[in-house]
């Protein structure tokens, strides 16, 4: 499956989990979706990441639009692993990145990978150009 563009600018790069039964404790017949978006405008954002076992998929959707060396910035909603489980295998590709998060979530980040990313924390009514 190739990235969907969602509007100029903006792709869905995220995974879809056929497998899962239960997420969360929902119960998930047919499965469920890991979302993460691509931004590209004058910068480049990727907001979330996926399950760390989809990482492949999604550096490869981002890679069908850009190359991922070029991210600018992931942004990181919060830590869970369908959100940030892929981290690590973005950044190693997105070398230039900043992590983006409140600094709460700087510190769930920092704490479960053991990973001092180049960061920056936000808080309310902050904005990324």
């Amino acid at each position: 499956m190739k990235a969907v563009k969602i509007s100029e600018g903006i792709f869905w790069v995220g995974a879809i989990d056929w497998n899962i039964r239960d997420f969360h404790g929902y119960k998930t017949p047919r499965g469920t979706t890991y979302n993460a978006y691509l931004i590209v405008d004058e910068k480049i954002a990727l907001v979330d990441t996926v399950k760390r076992e989809f990482a492949g998929e999604l550096i490869a959707r981002i890679r069908d639009i850009m190359d991922p060396a070029n991210i600018d910035y992931v942004v990181s909603n919060h830590v869970e692993m369908d959100h940030s489980g892929a981290l690590p295998e973005v950044l190693k590709v997105a070398k230039k990145a900043k992590v983006v998060c409140t600094a709460k979530g700087k510190e769930g980040l920092k704490r479960h990978y053991m990973q001092d990313w180049d960061f920056g924390t936000v808080k309310t009514g902050d904005e990324l150009k």
